[in-house]
């Protein structure tokens, strides 16, 4: 699954409902233990923006993207609640 929000519409609370509905039902979800994802290690504001909600920072993979520079991601990563 591929979450995003066009630049005109960042900072309006889109992307902040969006993860936290996502996150509501993998916590609710017995079958999930922990959502990770990928953000390309340049993209500062989506880092914060995934720390404020619990993720944290599990590896960096070199050479991850094809066609974006810097090519390298970091893998967050967050556990499901109980």
């Amino acid at each position: 699954m591929t979450l995003g929000v066009l630049a005109p519409y960042r900072s309006c609370g889109i992307g902040s409902s969006l993860l936290r509905q996502t996150l509501k039902e993998a916590d609710e979800d017995e079958n999930v233990d922990e959502v990770y994802l990928h953000v390309q290690t340049s993209n500062h504001d989506a880092l914060e923006f995934y720390q404020r909600f619990g993720f944290e920072q599990k590896e960096k993979i070199l050479n991850y993207y094809k066609r974006i520079d810097p090519p390298d991601c970091y893998v967050m990563a967050r556990r499901c609640s109980p």
